[in-house]
């Protein structure tokens, strides 16, 4: 599949709106703050940077892997180890990001490892690289 010239700077625009947000929403991760209040915000960043959001920015707490969203009326504070997840799209070209922050300081090593596994696989990443390549550059 062929982009144009102008279809990749929609993409490009997106990821760094994307990442913008994404460490915007970080510095607002606080111990018993309510994880709506932080999504709410991250949206409005998003469109405040000229994107719209890909989906609601998302919080997942501890053991749920990802994606929760709740909803306007949701009590659920920020606590232990958080997972926030953002997405921005210009046009329909998206860009997605995610990050991880203890906030109980008892996980510091898994997120420092999960951190180390996914710059790993960034380093290899290109054009044409097989799956089980980036595989076991992260394992």
């Amino acid at each position: 599949m062929e982009f144009s010239e102008e279809d990749l700077e929609k993409w490009k625009k997106a990821c760094r709106i994307s990442a913008q947000a994404l460490e915007y929403g970080k510095n607002l991760i606080k111990k018993e703050d309510l994880v709506v209040d932080v999504c709410d915000k991250v949206d409005e960043k998003i469109v405040k940077l000229g994107g719209k959001p890909s989906f609601p920015a998302q919080i997942s707490l501890n053991a749920v892997a990802a994606h929760y969203c709740g909803d306007k009326d949701d009590k659920l504070i920020l606590d232990g180890v958080v997972k926030l997840d953002v997405g921005a799209h210009i046009d329909g070209f998206s860009g997605d990001n995610a990050l991880t922050v203890d906030l109980s300081g008892e996980n510091e090593e898994l997120v420092a490892a999960s951190r180390a596994a996914l710059d790993a696989a960034i380093r290899i990443i290109k054009p044409g690289i097989e799956l089980h390549e980036i595989g076991s550059e992260i394992e």
